[in-house]
């Protein structure tokens, strides 16, 4: 009789064991912060690069970067999200060949033409040229088609920008952790697609590091505080009172990013050393919150209905350059390039609200004490007057920036290549 009970009781118990557990229950309150928080941290185990990309960067390092130096007589740059902290798993290399006296776009694919050349003899992998973006690109894959690396020449305003966002990254150990799970988010609710109309990365972490710079106290500094001493005294700091000043780094600089002839990259505008900007730019007491309050703060700042926008005008264009936001007449949110003061992505109203909605669906959800994986529950598709649908971003841009929009990165317009990379 004790045998079969025993043996009854462990069938039971093994029976519960094998049962499916229930997701964690929602929660709110105090403890909300700190479970939000441990959630961020396990998930960005996934969301990290793999060593088989850490192993891909080493060999960009090591082995693409002198052979393309030595044939090209340029210098090599990687940039973007693999330099800037922001780099995840899945996401590609970006590079960018430094030529002097290349100023043209058909000198550009000439340089390019030869990294395919090299590519081939070496038997590195194949190549496939990007020939009708407005910056031409040579994409490098391995016998099996896998992303390689994506080669630009003289594409000098993303280094720069790439270098801008990796100073600010590099402030505080939290932001690419915040970076990162945004990135995904975005993906998962399809509205990080500039080609389809919506958020580009460079869009996401200016909003990420506007939403910082708001904090109290702030997490991040305003650009303006970390400015060279130069820049500050002869430029920014000097202006008349009366005069208004625009909210831009270039408007400051008279030198281009590069000089044509030699190919000397400029002096950068901004101080990059995160131990310096610390010591003498940062007079705050140091933020303490937990990742869990930032992601929570971040949704919350952008669900408002004040970036709401509509038909009606009432959009609200911002300022990472100061930390500050105006009223415009546009019905959607701008957001202005800290270094160019361009409007680093347009929208249309109608997909402006779409996302918006997402913003504020996520604030709602994050206020509930939702799972971060119902949070990031993958979407159908875009939204509504989204590429196909109605017009995509390549279209608004090409027609608002002829000469293209401004940005640091992902080739993810057909048409118009943002300079941003992230």
């Amino acid at each position: 009789m004790r045998r079969r009970l025993g043996r009854a009781h462990s069938a039971r118990a093994l029976a519960l064991l094998s049962r499916p557990q229930p997701p964690p229950k929602r929660k709110t309150g105090v403890d909300s912060a700190a479970w939000l928080t441990d959630q961020l941290k396990r998930k960005d185990e996934d969301l990290t690069p793999t060593q088989d990309q850490q192993k891909l960067k080493t060999w960009v390092d090591d082995r693409l970067k002198p052979l393309l130096e030595k044939h090209t007589g340029g210098v090599f740059h990687t940039f973007g999200s693999c330099q800037n902290g922001f780099w995840m798993n899945g996401s590609d290399i970006d590079a960018c060949l430094v030529l002097p006296r290349c100023l043209r776009k058909q000198s550009w694919l000439t340089k390019l033409r030869l990294v395919q050349s090299l590519a081939i003899t070496e038997r590195l992998g194949e190549v496939e040229l990007v020939k009708g973006a407005r910056v031409p690109v040579a994409k490098i894959h391995d016998g099996q088609g896998r992303d390689l690396c994506d080669v630009s020449v003289n594409n000098v305003a993303a280094l720069e920008n790439s270098r801008f966002v990796g100073t600010l990254s590099s402030l505080d150990p939290r932001v690419p952790y915040l970076g990162r799970f945004i990135k995904h988010w975005a993906s998962q609710r399809c509205i990080n697609n500039r080609a389809e109309g919506t958020l580009s990365t460079y869009t996401l972490i200016l909003q990420l590091f506007y939403s910082l710079q708001l904090r109290n106290p702030p997490v991040l500094p305003m650009v303006t505080d970390i400015l060279t001493e130069s820049l500050q005294t002869q430029g920014v700091s000097g202006m008349e009172p009366s005069i208004e000043v625009p909210k831009a780094v270039n408007h400051f600089l008279t030198d281009p990013e590069m000089d044509e002839m030699t190919g000397e990259l400029r002096s950068l505008p901004f101080l990059t050393d995160p131990k310096m900007i610390r010591e003498e730019r940062i007079r705050h007491r140091m933020n303490e919150e937990s990742l869990g309050e930032l992601l929570l703060g971040f949704f919350e700042l952008w669900g408002r209905e004040e970036f709401g926008g509509g038909e009606e005008g009432d959009g609200q264009t911002v300022y990472v350059y100061d930390a500050s936001c105006e009223l415009n007449d546009l019905g959607v949110l701008v957001m202005r390039c800290p270094l160019t003061g361009k409007n680093v992505n347009p929208f249309t109203t109608m997909v402006w609200r779409a996302i918006h909605g997402e913003f504020a669906r996520a604030a709602r959800l994050l206020r509930a004490g939702c799972r971060l994986e119902e949070l990031c529950e993958p979407t159908e598709g875009p939204p509504a007057g989204c590429g196909h649908r109605g017009g995509g971003g390549a279209e608004i841009a090409a027609a608002l920036y002829p000469d293209g929009p401004d940005g640091y990165g992902e080739t993810d317009m057909p048409d118009v290549q943002e300079s941003e990379m992230v």
